[in-house]
């Protein structure tokens, strides 16, 4: 499992690496890159445990998401998965800024077991807690992970609260 959060991170991290004034990066590279990580995560899940998670970019429309961040769509990275893989995400890149959203499985006690000593957050779906600039939200069986940059770390907070809260409704079939 750390491996995996692991992974995510340094993904999210590579992303984050283009400075807000960059342009975004050309499609195919993005996706390429995308698409290792997400083949990489996808074969650490656990054996026989299909996501059967939908494309997290249809769970938003782009006037969701443009009004639950504040910021225009540039660019929208899909990870190109079927519905058996056991992470799924999507990526927006915003002017001055950019939104992640990964699904993946997760039991309750992994859930809590990830979270160690890192603020819960109050509120939000099941159980939550945030991390490096990640909302972590578990939904039944489902966890959100939500990164949100474009603001100070306060309102890359709240963007990411009003984005897990609206993918909630959305995900809860898929738990």
């Amino acid at each position: 499992m750390n491996r995996r959060v692991g992974i995510l991170i340094v993904l999210i991290l590579a992303l984050a690496g283009c400075g807000r004034s960059a342009s975004p990066p050309a499609a195919p590279e993005s996706t390429a890159s995308a698409t290792e990580a997400t083949s990489s995560a996808v074969a650490q899940g656990p054996p026989g445990e299909g996501g059967n998670f939908p494309d997290p970019c249809t769970l938003l429309s782009d006037a969701e998401v443009t009004q639950l961040t504040g910021r225009d769509i540039t660019q929208i990275d899909k990870d190109g998965a079927d519905p058996t893989a056991t992470t799924r995400y999507c990526q927006w890149q915003q002017s001055s800024g950019q939104l992640a959203v990964f699904l993946s499985r997760m039991t309750s006690n992994d859930f809590t077991d990830a979270r160690a000593d890192s603020p819960t957050i109050a509120g939000v779906g099941d159980d939550a807690y945030s991390r490096d600039g990640h909302l972590f939200v578990l939904t039944g069986k489902t966890q959100i992970d939500v990164y949100a940059r474009g603001g100070d770390d306060a309102q890359n907070q709240d963007e990411a609260t009003k984005v897990a809260a609206a993918l909630i409704p959305k995900v809860q079939p898929f738990s």
